[in-house]
Formats: structure tokens, sequence, C-alpha cells
């Protein structure tokens, strides 16, 4: 039993004892007995290979438990100190802890008030104002808890990103700015697009370069739901493939040996990973980008399937709450596992004169993967996807390709307006 073999079960006992704890909310009782067993299993079975496989295995699942309970403990005792104030009228000090997002018809802030360590509380308003990542403002209005919809648990939902308030339509005074950062820039690439594409189309562009979200019109969202192309806006695995098929044979191209850009690459992946605010999808595609060039780099097989797994419980690690609360990690978790177990079926099908006839196979095993999910949270799924994906997929390495380079050029006149 190779090293890397009980390092790569042991990953899947981790993230297994985040599922059965995220699922059965299992007490400390059950952490101690689970934890006891590893130990009996590497001291009985010390000298044999397999036997301390199982007792790292054990170890790793009382490791996932533990996490998840550590985390959920934590995240109840910030929760009680937000939850504490709701229904009141309050005023604090805040800080904004996550780019704002300018949605179509709302604007939300999120801030970490000054009175908890961690906990955060979300502000809807209606009109958008000038607040930006790093702002200390004092904020004044009426706490209220999430609360629990008929079909949707709106409470659980902000809670896996540490959100245990609302306000609606709080007074806010920004008191002292923040520094220009990374997340500055990208509503200064976002104000290119919108600025030199139509209001349907920069829309369209936002969401598919920057990740924001509820950019687009409700109408357009539902045609691409009912076409099963809403897919190709969520920042994933394809964006990052994209990025680094266009950078590798750029920076070649300007000069760079393969080793430099090689590192150039990969340091350009994780700030685009950053820039698009750190979502699951982006995060899993990020890390599995990253391995892959590693890979390359060090010239060892590249093992889709073990990134997939890797990445998994890199992410688990740091936030437990994602397996069962996240629909968008169940959904860019399962897209990767259908492209790694069906592509070689797929491509069999898939004609070889077919344009980005790899990327098309990749989209089609990747949704019926995830046809479950979508079925079981949305309550519904696009029975003329695999259709409308022939004909829009090869299109998207150009579309985003024209876009990037827009959204960096149109930093400069009357360049973007000739790209535009």
């Amino acid at each position: 039993m190779t090293s890397s073999k009980i390092f790569l079960y042991s990953c899947l006992s981790f993230v297994a004892g985040i599922g059965f704890a995220s699922f059965w909310h299992l007490s400390q009782v059950t952490f101690l007995t689970v934890f006891l067993i590893g130990v009996f299993l590497s001291v009985v079975f010390w000298k044999r290979p397999v036997g301390i496989c199982v007792a790292f295995c054990v170890f790793a699942a009382a490791l996932g438990i533990w996490r998840y309970q550590a985390v959920e403990f934590h995240a109840a005792q910030n929760a009680a100190a937000i939850t504490l104030y709701a229904g009141q009228e309050v005023e604090f000090q805040a800080k904004v802890v996550k780019t704002p997002e300018v949605r179509l018809s709302s604007m939300h802030v999120v801030v970490r008030p000054e009175f908890v360590p961690e906990g955060r509380i979300l502000l809807i308003t209606r009109e958008s104002f000038d607040v930006r990542y790093g702002d200390v403002a004092a904020v004044r209005g009426k706490l209220e808890r999430p609360g629990v919809f008929e079909d949707f648990n709106y409470e659980e939902f902000l809670a896996k990103d540490g959100i245990y308030g609302v306000m609606r339509e709080p007074a806010v005074e920004v008191g002292q700015r923040g520094a220009y950062s990374i997340f500055s820039l990208k509503t200064t690439f976002r104000q290119v697009l919108e600025d030199h594409l139509s209001a349907r189309h920069g829309a369209l562009m936002v969401e598919m370069l920057l990740g924001d979200k509820d950019v687009m019109s409700d109408e357009l969202a539902a045609n691409l739901n009912a076409t099963g192309l809403r897919h190709i806006i969520a920042i994933s695995g394809m964006h990052i493939a994209i990025l680094t098929m266009y950078l590798m044979p750029l920076l070649i191209w300007m000069g760079l040996w393969r080793q430099q850009a090689f590192y150039v690459t990969l340091v350009l992946v994780i700030f685009y990973v950053v820039l698009t605010g750190l979502q699951p999808s982006a995060l899993r595609a990020g890390v599995m980008g990253g391995m892959f060039l590693l890979g390359q780099r060090l010239g060892r097989q590249y093992a889709a399937l073990r990134a997939l797994i890797f990445a998994a419980t890199a992410m688990l690690l740091l936030n437990p709450f994602l397996l069962a609360r996240d629909v968008g990690f169940q959904l860019s978790f399962l897209a990767v596992l259908g492209m790694i177990v069906l592509l070689p079926t797929v491509l069999s099908f898939v004609p070889k004169k077919m344009p980005a006839r790899e990327l098309l196979a990749m989209t089609i095993a990747a949704q019926l993967f995830t046809f479950p999910v979508l079925i079981w949270s949305f309550g519904q799924v696009s029975l003329v996807s695999i259709v409308t994906n022939v004909l829009i997929v090869p299109v998207v390495p150009l579309l985003m390709g024209l876009g990037f380079l827009l959204m960096i050029g149109g930093l400069v006149q009357p360049i973007g307006f000739l790209l535009s």
C-alpha cells in the first residue's frame, strides 16, 4: 500500500465523515468512538499495510466529524450573538468583508459588525451606493433573521457563508475607505464591460467572465435555464481550461520559456479565481487546473479523479458546510466527476470533425451527472440541452477570448470602442 493511496483513501474518509455529520448531526460520543476505533486498529495492525490504511481512514473520518462539529459550534455562537438583536433597530460600526454585488434590481453588501468576531450581516438595498471591499461604515437599520421559506431554507443557505442576519434598506455612512485591492479591479473590469456593450450583452459577459450573480434579466436567465445553457455563464473548470488554453501559447509567443510561462500562467489562474470571488466552482477549477499545470511541469501523469478528491477535501476542510448546503458545490463536483467517468464514452459518439469536439463532449458528460441534483433542487431539467450545447459550446472559447480582450483592452480608449 503506497503512501499516495493511503492519502487518497484518507481524503475520501474525511469527506465521508463530514457527510455523515452534515446529514445525521452526530454527537461528540460518536466522534470519540470513531477516534478510539482508529487508535485500536493502529495498535493491533501496526505492521500490516492494509490495517494501517484502514486505521488512517478511520482517523480521517473522525477528523471530518470533529471539523464539522467544531465549525457548527463556532457558527452557533456567532449566530446567537447576532440574532440576539433580531427584530430590533440597531446601529453599529462594520467592515465590508466581501465585494458588494450590484444585481439587476438590488445591491447586496456583506459586512462584519464590530460586536462579533466573525459573524456577518447581509445588507440589501434597492438603490446602489458607493461602497467597496474593506470600507468601514456606520450602519443603522432593523436587523432580521434570514428566515425559512416553504421550499427554501434561506437561513441555512446564508449560514454556510457565515451570514446570520439581514438588514433591508439600512442607512449606511462610509467613514473609512478600504485600500485599493483586487476586488476594486473587478469593479473596474465590470464597468468596462457595461460601458462598451449593450445592457443585455454586458450583463451576460459580466456573469460569464467575472462571476457576478443576478445581473442579467429574469427573462434571459429563464431562457438559459430552459435551454440548458446556464452552465456556460457560471464560473467553472471550462473557464479555467479556456484561460489556460490562451495564456500558455501567448506567453511562449511573447518570448518566455515554457517553464517561465508555466509559473506566470499559474499565478494568473490564481489571480482570476480570487478576482471572481473564490466561488466553489472556481476554487475547484483553480485547484484542479493548478495541479494539471504542476503535473505537466513535473512530468507526472495527471490523475484527474485524485485532483478532484483533493480539491473537495481542501475546500471542505475550510468550510464543511459546503457539502450539504451549497448546490453550486454539488453541481460543480458532479460535473467534473461526469467528465472524468463518461468523457471517453461520449467522445465516441461525437463526430471527429465537430468544432470544439472535446469541449462539447465534456459538457454533455457533465450534464448527465448533474441531472439528479438539478431535478431535486430546482424541479426541472432541459430536454433540449444536448442540441443547444452542440450549437453554442463551440463558440464559447472565442466569445470568452474576445471578452477577456475587451475587459483588459477596454481600460484604454479608443481600444475599448474598437474591440466592442
